[in-house]
């Protein structure tokens, strides 16, 4: 029966014509385009919250080691200079063992990547002399790349001479 009626409706065919009317293509087409409108803002915002919330994480953890190597040694201060070098010296001293560890120690992951950067679009740690201090994208600095803190990385190598910041 249906095949009769496909064939009335096209003269000398013997298919069924099947598909979408273009009123629904445009119906779906239409709600699409309302959800990606939706969508689109709100994930949007879910990268740069996460670098944020990251770092604010990785901040924490370094100065909760500088507290943790300050109750143990001795209080690690250094003044604050321009460029980064003082933040890398600090974060060193947090990573070294030693040949008489202190108990705890080393207070940060010894596999811990380090890097320093001066880049005004990301989230870096500045040492401001007692702890790390966050700088924000579009502030002006050097410090640790917070988003790249993170274990997994080779040991750091300390030469024989090695002495952590402030070290007697």
């Amino acid at each position: 029966m249906m095949l009769e009626v496909a064939r009335s409706q096209f003269p000398g065919s013997s298919r069924r014509v099947r598909g979408f009317s273009m009123v629904e293509i445009m119906v779906v087409i239409g709600a699409l385009a309302i959800l990606a409108g939706v969508m689109i803002p709100a994930i949007s915002n879910l990268i740069p919250s996460a670098r944020e919330t990251t770092s604010f994480a990785n901040l924490e953890e370094l100065n909760q080691a500088v507290l943790r190597f300050n109750q143990a040694n001795w209080e690690l201060v250094l003044a604050a200079a321009d460029g980064s070098d003082d933040e890398e010296a600090i974060a060193r001293s947090l990573q070294y063992r030693g040949d008489r560890p202190a108990p705890g120690s080393a207070y940060l992951e010894p596999t811990l990547t380090i890097v320093a950067s001066d880049n005004d679009k990301i989230f870096r740690a500045s040492w401001n002399g007692r702890v790390f201090t966050m700088l924000g994208p579009g502030t002006a600095g050097s410090g640790l790349d917070l988003a790249r803190l993170q274990a997994g990385g080779s040991v750091f190598n300390f030469g024989e001479n090695y002495k952590p910041v402030g070290a007697p």
